[in-house]
């Protein structure tokens, strides 16, 4: 089911503000977190699941009307509720962000002030004993996602918004479902993370991760390198050889190449050989000094061979002369 924003976003915050993130997330059972309430499996949103799973942190629902469960959690917002409420009673504000701005004074005013009946403050008592407990916080910030369904094809590859990312051979045939963000694509199966990706730009490109491949594809991936492919190159052409280094070049992971570069020299053995491949290739570098597979193989499918000059007979060829017509005549 959707998942309010503001509820992520608070987690998110709060984590952000803590300077880490809690081990352990021990909310109501609202709707919004927990779509299906039981004492021992509760369903949670997948939205504020894979939140949860970004931050290493495990969500464990309150038992129903149990508010002992988080007894301090309710001591404390109501505490703080009050003493903010308290302080700016009497003040007219315009709009969230002055709001937000005046909350934010007076709760650090609060956290910072001496406890009555023992030493220290809150302040001190989370820097102390609370914030080294904290998970450290990821790299990037957790992302709303789009949520969608995957068939994996034959080559272990699920489509993505026109790209193509691969999955563990052993699912091929598989419906995954998969979470997209503007940073990462992820595959999941029952729930389990079986492969993630950062997202490609562009359209019909492929991330493989050689992990996911069969044992077939590994060992014939391992007889390629680099220079078999450069070496296979230069047998055809200068050119040919420019485009594949700049193929090899283009990608993070040089294996991730390996395709464009099969394709590419695969083009030698077809019609017009390699005369054909080296002029398509000579072409596609007037264009830019960094040509893909795709252009190459476009600029071919055009190629056509020179015309082939006419050739004159000269004084070689079979000449009947004007005598022969009638010009002259022989007694």
């Amino acid at each position: 089911m959707p998942i309010c924003t503001a509820w992520l976003d608070g987690h998110i915050n709060a984590f952000e503000f803590f300077g880490g993130a809690a081990r352990l997330l021990i909310p109501d059972n609202l709707k919004t977190g927990v779509t299906k309430s039981d004492r021992y499996e509760p369903a949670l949103n997948v939205a504020y699941a894979q939140m949860a799973e970004h931050y290493g942190t495990a969500i464990i629902p309150a038992r129903v009307r149990k508010p002992r469960d988080k007894a301090m959690a309710e001591n404390a917002v109501r505490f703080g509720a009050n003493a903010i409420g308290a302080a700016l009673r009497n003040r007219t504000f315009i709009g969230l962000g002055q709001l937000n701005e005046a909350i934010w004074e007076v709760a650090e005013e609060i956290n910072a002030k001496p406890f009555q009946k023992r030493e220290g403050s809150r302040l001190e008592v989370f820097t102390r004993d609370e914030q080294p407990l904290l998970q450290p916080l990821p790299q990037h910030r957790f992302e709303m996602a789009t949520l969608k369904k995957a068939k994996v094809s034959p080559n272990y590859h699920i489509q993505v918004e026109g790209n193509f990312y691969s999955v563990p051979a052993a699912l091929i045939g598989k419906q995954l479902d998969v979470r997209i963000t503007s940073r990462i694509v992820e595959a999941f199966e029952s729930g389990q993370r079986v492969a993630s990706h950062s997202k490609t730009v562009g359209k019909g490109r492929y991330q493989t991760n050689t992990d996911h491949m069969p044992a077939n594809h590994k060992a014939q991936l391992q007889d390629w390198t680099p220079e078999r492919f450069t070496n296979w190159a230069s047998d055809i052409g200068p050119a040919t050889t420019e485009v594949a280094t700049a193929i090899l070049k283009s990608k993070k992971i040089v294996e991730q190449s390996y395709r464009s570069l099969l394709g590419l020299l695969s083009l030698a053995k077809k019609s017009g050989g390699t005369t054909r491949l080296e002029q398509s290739c000579a072409t596609a570098l007037t264009i830019t000094p960094a040509p893909s597979y795709t252009m190459v193989k476009n600029i071919w499918a055009e190629w056509k061979p020179a015309p082939v000059a006419a050739t004159s007979l000269g004084d070689s060829g079979f000449v009947r002369g004007a005598a022969y017509y009638g010009g002259e005549q022989n007694d």
